[in-house]
């Protein structure tokens, strides 16, 4: 049986963009392998519901405490006998953005795995910005020492080039092959189906008090003003959506679905909000079902243009711009550049022109499936030859 490692990987959390690139990164190994693995995930959150979609492999647990030496020496001896691990360091913590301590925990994990010897992939993900001089130059010595590196944007791969002197590889996000299925939801399709997520990261939370990522555009005026002019025309139906749920703490700052509630007590009746989803597979289902879709979290919006649907991402993060602009497609509302009036505009012209949105992310996702299969090829080969 095949032993293989996974870091940075959210099997059971809140935010389903983090579970959905569990998902995908599993359902490409189930069609990648008809061999059984016995897989060490690496992670603070509980396994979830995955084992039990995916018998055929058997999951091993390992809650993370890195400040435990008899963890850090049990963890290097799983690696030890792993025959590779992945890692996806939650999709853009390869970087400090979210704080030193964060960044230094992920990374000594990879230079652990490094040690021991064992190959080390780093799956399509974001790499930096990063401040910390310091950290920028552990990052780059991970990136040369890893067997295999894929980034999941140009952009990423042009900034490790230059500070790393590496040429990585460049794939796509790995959710845009989350498994859906949009018959599960019931939607009335007599009008047009807009589905709006509203990031409770960029609504209320310290950060957006800082104004940490530095945007131009104001997020709650611009929410405001899109749902009040959305709510005047009769041919709307808007869905709020939350792609980040956390019911055990309902007051939780990160907990999107709390600001779904805060807009339902405002709009009533005018708006519906969707159901808190327990899967990132039910939060795609549902998106499926919209015309429309405006988010602010990146994997909402890859859920819904890999479902079909005109897609209008709000970026608050380089890591959207680089994303769906190695993909051509352009109708991203760029926050840290454009003004409030710029994003309006923008979102009511594409709103209303959305058939050409719905196209052209079409021709996106197509583009997306064939730099994935590279690099299913690629742990294919890995894989083979780690026997």
């Amino acid at each position: 049986m095949i032993k293989i490692g996974l870091l940075g990987f959210d099997f059971k959390a809140p935010n389903k963009g983090c579970e959905a690139l569990s998902y995908a990164f599993i359902e490409m190994l189930s069609d990648i392998s008809n061999e059984s693995m016995e897989i060490h995930v690496f992670s603070y959150g509980e396994l979830g519901d995955i084992p039990r979609q995916y018998p055929k492999f058997s999951f091993v647990w390992h809650r993370l405490n890195m400040k435990n030496p008899i963890f850090l020496i049990k963890m290097k001896q799983v690696f030890d006998d792993c025959k590779c691990v992945f890692d996806i360091t939650y999709g853009d913590g390869f970087s400090d953005i979210y704080g030193k301590k964060w960044n230094i925990k992920t990374d000594l994990i990879k230079q652990m795995v490094i040690w021991s010897g064992t190959p080390l992939v780093l799956v399509p993900q974001t790499y930096g910005p990063y401040n910390n001089l310091v950290l920028k130059k552990w990052a780059m010595r991970l990136i040369r020492k890893a067997d295999l590196v894929y980034s999941r944007d140009n952009l990423s791969a042009k900034v490790i080039k230059e500070q790393s002197g590496v040429e990585i590889k460049v794939g796509s996000d790995m959710a845009f092959k989350l498994p859906y299925d949009r018959t599960k939801y019931k939607i009335d399709n007599e009008r047009i189906n807009i589905g709006i997520n509203v990031s409770s990261l960029l609504w209320d939370s310290q950060w957006a008090k800082e104004n940490h990522f530095g945007l131009t555009v104001d997020y709650k005026q611009y929410h405001i003003k899109i749902l009040e002019w959305l709510i005047e025309q009769s041919k709307y139906k808007i869905h709020i959506i939350p792609h980040v749920i956390d019911l055990e703490q309902p007051n939780a700052r990160e907990n999107d679905y709390r600001v779904c509630l805060q807009l339902k007590k405002k709009y009533g009746d005018k708006i519906e909000i969707a159901p808190p989803f327990n899967t990132p597979i039910e939060a795609k289902s549902y998106i499926a079902n919209m015309d429309v879709f405006i988010g602010s979290r990146m994997h909402a919006t890859i859920g819904s243009i890999s479902s079909g649907v005109a897609t209008i991402p709000f970026s608050y993060s380089r890591k959207f711009e680089g994303l769906f602009g190695n993909l051509e497609y352009p109708y991203v509302i760029s926050a840290r550049n454009f003004s409030l009036e710029e994003a309006l505009e923008k979102s009511k012209s594409w709103i209303q022109n959305y058939e050409i949105l719905k196209g052209c992310g079409q021709k996106s996702v197509v583009e997306s499936y064939a730099k994935l299969e590279l690099l299913e090829n690629d742990i294919r080969c890995l894989l083979e030859k780690r026997k």
